[in-house]
């Protein structure tokens, strides 16, 4: 058990670049799941690309500044993106980051997802790709995706398109992606 392991283990793993933490179980408590992942993020420094649950990772403690990747597993269906994750937590952890994905939910296309895409895009200013619902299989149907598309574009004129080029299109059924 993690909780009992002191962090006198010396650990040291220089060579990884990556890593994915894909813990599904509940038989180890969230707070030794932490933990865990707290130790072995600390022994990365070179770690630049990370999976993640964001159940364990918002409640992890330092910045990880060498992070440019970070795809996010969510857990289930909400109107308001809001309740997924909370966009000044992830930029806390990770303040350089370049590419962020989520998958394992469905975040509806809504107005309440536009918000969240403004509201990503302004906190994270290095942000250069952003891919929302990966791998969904949740699909809207194609009138759905284009009134989605004109609110965005609507709705991002003043605020995104301030010096940036944005790109965005759907991919598969509800997957999004974003170039800035």
């Amino acid at each position: 058990m993690m909780s009992k392991c002191d962090s006198h283990w010396n650990l040291s793993l220089n060579h990884i670049r990556s890593i994915t933490f894909n813990i599904r179980s509940d038989s180890i408590h969230q707070c030794e799941r932490v933990a865990m992942i707290e130790q072995i993020l600390g022994a990365s420094p070179n770690l630049s690309s990370l999976v993640i649950a964001w159940r364990d990772f918002r409640h992890c403690s330092r910045k990880y500044f060498n992070l440019k990747y970070v795809h996010l597993l969510l857990s289930g269906k909400y109107k308001n993106p809001k309740h997924y994750f909370d966009i000044r937590r992830l930029n806390e952890l990770v303040p350089h980051l370049y590419t962020l994905e989520t998958s394992d939910s469905v975040m509806m296309l809504n107005k309440n997802l536009i918000e969240f895409i403004l509201n990503i895009s302004h906190q994270f200013n290095q942000l250069v790709h952003l891919v929302l619902n990966k791998n969904c299989l949740n699909g809207s149907r194609d009138k759905k995706e284009l009134k989605f598309r004109d609110r965005l574009i609507a709705a991002s004129h003043d605020q995104i398109f301030h010096g940036y080029n944005m790109r965005f299109r759907f991919y598969g059924y509800d997957e999004l992606r974003f170039w800035f």
